[in-house]
């Protein structure tokens, strides 16, 4: 297989999930526990929190460790219902099904990808209490001017959150400089292991979920302790690899150019992150090119992967163009394990159809 679909689920690295079961009693204990075990585990914990903080210019305290990225936003989310909310038409649907649409403003994105700080301005009133805006967008991987909102945002009475899953390990990251209220992240987009993610706090919101101590008293459960050093380890791997993958896609736009094939780069390539880029292809629609694509060994995908593996027209591409466009678009996004052979192989597949 040749897995182009790295944005929906990086491929879990082998060093770290063999470290895991070569240490598995170190992993085995409660980390609340006060015995042994409990102390070693809780000691692995604690040291990831430590570097995933770091990884963002936070403090340790200000990180609490989640299921993932939905949940974190979700939480930020539900702590504002009662009230105005200005979020994007382009945001991931953790964000959008999780809204009162009644009560939230939502900005579009022009055809680069990008939402406008001016549209922000005029949207804001006394009403609004949070703006949550993703920091790179998960379809088209275009980067959103988040540090000029952080910017104008700092002085007002507005809680700041934003979605920075597919920023992370691409883009550095610092929640000082961004000014943000929350920030959530997801492992398993570095190639940590599924289920586990954060959510950064500058001030706590209420227990989004209750029962026992854990995170000190602000999210209960028993901590995923793998799922945390996964991601701690993950994380300078992704640093490492940043030119191999921003050669891979710049090597798949030289490459598609050459043929023939009549296609469009959705978005602004140019403000995008390294890792993802989303191709209109005018004469074949999104369906019938993965199916195409996935009988040639091939994955990639239309949109998020968030969608229950359905291939609904993506409403990202259908709010920066049309549905239309949506319908012929897919994403390609691309990751450590992936070879320059991979791509001249995927290019070929594709002017052979």
């Amino acid at each position: 297989m040749i897995y182009l679909d790295n944005a929906a689920t990086a491929i879990k690295r082998d060093e770290i999930l063999n470290y895991i079961i070569e240490h598995k009693e170190s992993f085995d204990g409660n980390p609340d526990s006060t015995h042994a075990m409990g102390r070693e585990a809780k000691k692995i914990l604690e040291d990831a929190r430590v570097k995933i903080a770091k990884s963002i210019g936070a403090k340790p305290f200000n990180v609490i460790f989640t299921a993932g990225a939905t949940e974190s936003n979700n939480a930020v989310l539900r702590d504002f219902s009662e009230f105005q909310v200005i979020t994007t038409a382009i945001e991931h649907d953790s964000i959008l099904n999780t809204i009162d649409r009644d009560k939230s403003i939502l900005i579009s994105a022009d055809q680069s990808g990008k939402i406008s700080l001016d549209e922000i301005k005029e949207r804001i009133s006394d009403d609004v209490k949070l703006v949550s805006i993703m920091y790179v967008n998960n379809e088209t991987g275009v980067i959103q001017p988040i540090r000029e909102i952080g910017e104008y945002l700092a002085d007002k009475d507005i809680w700041f959150h934003v979605d920075a899953v597919q920023a992370y390990g691409h883009i550095d990251i610092d929640v000082e400089d961004i000014k943000c209220d929350s920030l959530s992240l997801s492992g398993h987009k570095i190639g940590g292991i599924n289920g586990f993610g954060i959510l950064y706090l500058r001030k706590n919101l209420k227990p989004f979920i209750t029962g026992g101590e854990q995170e000190k008293d602000r999210r209960a459960g028993t901590s995923f302790v793998a799922g945390a050093y996964s991601m701690a380890e993950s994380f300078p791997k992704m640093l490492n690899e940043r030119n191999h993958v921003k050669n891979l896609k710049e090597h798949f736009i030289y490459k598609l150019a050459e043929t023939s094939i009549n296609y469009e780069i959705n978005g602004n390539v140019d403000s995008s992150s390294d890792h993802v880029i989303n191709i209109f292809f005018a004469d074949y629609k999104a369906d019938f090119l993965l199916t195409y694509l996935d009988m040639n060994g091939i994955c990639a995908s239309a949109g998020s992967a968030c969608r229950a593996g359905s291939v609904l027209p993506s409403h990202v591409i259908s709010s920066m163009y049309d549905e239309d466009r949506a319908k012929h678009s897919v994403r390609f996004s691309f990751g450590y394990q992936n070879t320059t052979d991979e791509i001249d192989k995927t290019i070929e597949v594709l002017e052979r159809l």
